[in-house]
Parts: C-alpha cells; sequence; structure tokens
C-alpha cells in the first residue's frame, strides 16, 4: 500500500512470476489472517444478507464510484478449499482484481 505505481508495474511486467504471490497459493494465507493485516485503505465494500433491499444506497456510497470498471463479488464460501472465512474472503476479490490489471490492462484505478 505504500506504492501502488510500483506494486502494478512489478506485477505487469512480470506477471508469471508474481502471481503466485499475488493469488494462488499466498492469497490463502492472506485471507485467513485477513482481519490481522488490513490496513484502512478501502480496497472492497462489504455486504450482507442484512443490507437487502439497500444496496444501490451502499454501492453509491463508495468514494470513487465513478472509476469503477470492473466487479469481483465473493460469498467468502469454500475459499481455495479453506473453508468458509466470512469477511476475511476480501482478499479474493482483490487478488483477481490485482490480476485483470496485469493480465487484461485494466487500471488499477478502476
Amino acid at each position: 500500500n505504500t506504492d501502488e505505481r510500483l506494486y502494478f508495474t512489478l506485477l505487469t511486467k512480470h506477471t508469471s512470476e508474481t502471481m503466485p504471490i499475488v493469488y494462488t497459493p499466498t492469497v490463502g494465507q492472506a485471507c485467513q489472517h485477513w482481519s490481522e493485516i488490513y490496513t484502512g485503505i478501502p480496497r472492497g465494500i462489504y455486504i450482507s444478507s442484512e443490507d437487502k433491499g439497500q444496496i444501490t444506497r451502499i454501492l453509491e456510497q463508495w468514494p470513487q464510484k465513478d472509476k469503477v470498471k470492473a466487479i469481483v463479488f465473493t460469498d467468502g464460501e469454500r475459499i481455495l478449499g479453506l473453508g468458509d472465512l466470512g469477511v476475511n474472503g476480501m482478499g479474493i476479490p482483490i487478488g483477481k482484481l490485482a490480476l485483470y490489471t496485469a493480465c487484461a490492462g485494466i487500471s488499477p484505478d478502476a
């Protein structure tokens, strides 16, 4: 979280070497410890079944909603064979979006 430009440049230029770090298997370990390593920088939105009927309102509160180009959903269940990680599963969509940046050229600001 200190130099995202360097991170995404490295990821884009060395995708095959960095993929195991950004995604499987490392992302599973990150998810298991998500609540310990979370930095407070917004990387996703948590929506629960209690939010039924309020999802549009919640999405409209995202600070950079005009820049969103891709969305990845997860219910946190059966993540990489680790079981239900609940909110700790946020690392999965974050890792996938990083791969979309590296492999599909989607801007990391999206």
